[in-house]
């Protein structure tokens, strides 16, 4: 079918006309995808440095990925969980198998899975008799869009036009040692929790360091407060390990996941370590859609693909080019100041607004995300081939070069 500029231009008055306008969309549309490739509507090929937003990791239209959404279809896609399901036990097994010793509780987002450990702080200070509970956030992090979620975001620009948030979360810069042993003292036998991202995201791809969440989990363990994970975006290989924590040398109390959990499907899970297990009782908490039959089965093939493929060894040979063509690219043009992340979860900070220059990408067929303000995000699939990714790389040179 040779398609024209006029089925954008209708997608886009539909959308227009029809959907909130709550996103700064890109002016393209796609109609499919082949691993790190998608196709628009006029079929002109973009590589993908972008996965959906970490989000489709195996790339798109995996074959084992649909043949198990295909078999499942046919089968069931939900009855809720008032009843007991093969694929959600399943795939809870899987979790904790490759995560820590504990349990899972299965929804459609990351959001979710944040609103899940933050009422399984709340339950953490009840239990607890703590009546005025502290949950310690990181500057320039990012939680999700809920209440509870911008409430733990530390950005003022999430926390503006929604009235006054939820109170009892304090924030302190990341990496700042001083801070955090500050923050434990200020508020003893106050602090239920603490929650991080490995790797700050949304703000524009900043590590924590392992000298850093060593103090965490020291500090956590001594004040009896949960350390929570957001491993939403670095979660199944996204930066070289299935999991990021597993470089820290300890696990966490709890982990919120979504992402790459369901390679496209919506799909969030929190993970609660066995100790803290019992804090959320029986009909406390709960999700309608969460683990059905469909979704619990496409998650379950996306780990079992992770693990039987090669997915992280690429993950890793991947990285290595593109830090280096990166850093190659900051020697030869001022205009890049830094770069950071690890595997394939990479900031490239700017010196000039990153929006411009990701439109510019788009234009000569390379999907690329702007963030921070001036930080471009390099999120490929997992799965990207070296030749795909040089070919991008070679697309964000010369889109740099020519800011010159």
């Amino acid at each position: 079918m040779n398609e024209t500029a006029s089925d954008f231009q209708s997608t886009k008055e539909l959308t227009d006309k029809y959907l909130l306008d709550l996103f700064n969309r890109y002016p393209v549309a796609f109609r499919y995808g082949v691993n790190e490739l998608l196709f628009d509507q006029n079929n002109k090929q973009y590589i993908d440095f972008l996965a959906g937003v970490a989000v489709t990791n195996l790339g798109h239209s995996d074959p084992d990925i649909i043949e198990a959404i295909r078999n499942q279809i046919d089968k069931l896609m939900h009855t809720s969980n008032w009843f007991y399901s093969e694929e959600a036990s399943r795939l809870a097994e899987l979790l904790i198998l490759n995560t820590f010793p504990g349990k899972v509780f299965l929804c459609n987002s990351g959001t979710e899975a944040t609103e899940a450990a933050f009422k399984l702080a709340r339950a953490y200070a009840e239990q607890k008799q703590i009546h005025d509970p502290v949950i310690i956030s990181l500057h320039k992090s990012f939680h999700g869009r809920s209440v509870s979620g911008i409430s733990l975001t530390g950005q003022k620009k999430m926390h503006t036009g929604f009235g006054k948030l939820l109170e009892g979360i304090e924030f302190v810069s990341p990496n700042n040692e001083e801070e955090l042993v500050d923050a434990f003292e200020r508020f003893a036998g106050r602090v239920v929790a603490f929650i991080a991202e490995p790797i700050l995201g949304e703000s524009g791809i900043i590590p924590l360091t392992h000298g850093y969440m060593n103090l965490v989990r020291e500090l956590t363990l001594e004040n009896e407060a949960l350390l929570i994970l957001d491993e939403i975006q670095t979660g199944f290989g996204r930066t070289g390990t299935m999991f990021a924590f597993e470089t820290f040398g300890f696990s966490p109390d709890a982990m919120t996941l979504a992402k790459g959990l369901g390679s496209g499907f919506p799909m969030g899970a929190l993970i609660i370590a066995e100790k803290y297990q019992n804090v959320l009782a029986k009909g406390t908490h709960g999700s309608t859609f969460g683990g059905n039959h469909l979704g619990a089965t496409i998650a379950y093939e996306t780990i079992r693909i992770i693990q039987t493929r090669d997915v992280l060894a690429n993950v890793n040979s991947c990285s290595e080019i593109a830090f280096s063509r990166l850093n190659q690219m900051k020697q030869k043009n001022k205009i890049v100041k830094e770069i950071r992340g690890k595997g394939l979860h990479i900031g490239v900070e700017l010196t000039v607004p990153s929006r411009p220059i990701a439109e510019l990408c788009l234009e000569k067929g390379l999907i690329i995300n702007a963030t921070g303000d001036t930080v471009i995000r390099v999120m490929p699939p997992l799965t990207i081939s070296a030749q795909y990714l040089n070919e991008g790389l070679d697309i964000l040179e010369s889109v740099l070069e020519a800011q010159k």
